[in-house]
């Protein structure tokens, strides 16, 4: 599940040719993905010592599951999130409502957060899922609010700020435990292989 939300479905996308792809989102690939999440916690139920599987989940796989399957359960301030691979990177975009986002933190940085930001605003994340070790968090390398590059530092808590309002509460830059046994995942153009 991390894969999927560490990653609106017209996001474009690089193939290996440099040619550009948009992503699609059908209730086939969606279906799929999910029946691909399931068989990794059937594997990870039923693993035998030494067994390995490895799972290709494809980029319009994951942003049909993110847009049919997860997009309801979302915080209503993550109005919308999909991504683009590439070899190594990641881009995650995702349409944030500013005024649902809110705050009960007393920390500085999120209050001004809210201070400065209202309304509904389209948050584009460059960066890399780093995912080995039964651990994976994103590592950000730029991002650009609507037309606007803004510093990395304001983005960062505005991703922790939306992850942790998501259920359960989770902060995407910090290293998490993957599910279901995943050793790790690699990120290619177009697809994710994840190892377990």
């Amino acid at each position: 599940m991390l894969v999927c939300l560490l990653v609106s479905s017209w996001v474009p996308a690089k193939t290996p040719t440099g040619a550009a792809k948009s992503s699609t989102t059908s209730r086939a690939a969606a279906e799929k993905c999910g029946v691909k999440l399931k068989a990794l916690e059937t594997f990870a139920a039923r693993r035998k010592p030494a067994q390995k599987q490895t799972t290709q989940f494809s980029q319009d796989e994951i942003n049909s599951y993110l847009a049919l399957e997860l997009s309801a359960k979302y915080h209503p301030s993550l109005k919308s999130l999909a991504i683009t691979l590439e070899e190594n990177k990641l881009r995650a975009v995702g349409t944030i409502d500013f005024d649902r986002l809110g705050s009960s933190s007393t920390k500085l940085v999120p209050k001004i957060i809210n201070l400065l930001f209202s309304g509904t605003h389209t948050l584009t994340a460059d960066g890399q899922l780093v995912a080995s070790n039964r651990k994976a968090h994103f590592v950000l390398y730029q991002a650009r609010f609507d037309d606007t590059t803004l510093p990395k530092y304001l983005v960062e808590q505005i991703i922790t700020a939306v992850g942790r309002k998501q259920n359960p509460p989770f902060d995407p830059l910090k290293p998490s435990e993957l599910f279901y046994e995943i050793d790790r995942a690699e990120v290619h153009p177009g697809y994710v292989t994840v190892y377990q």
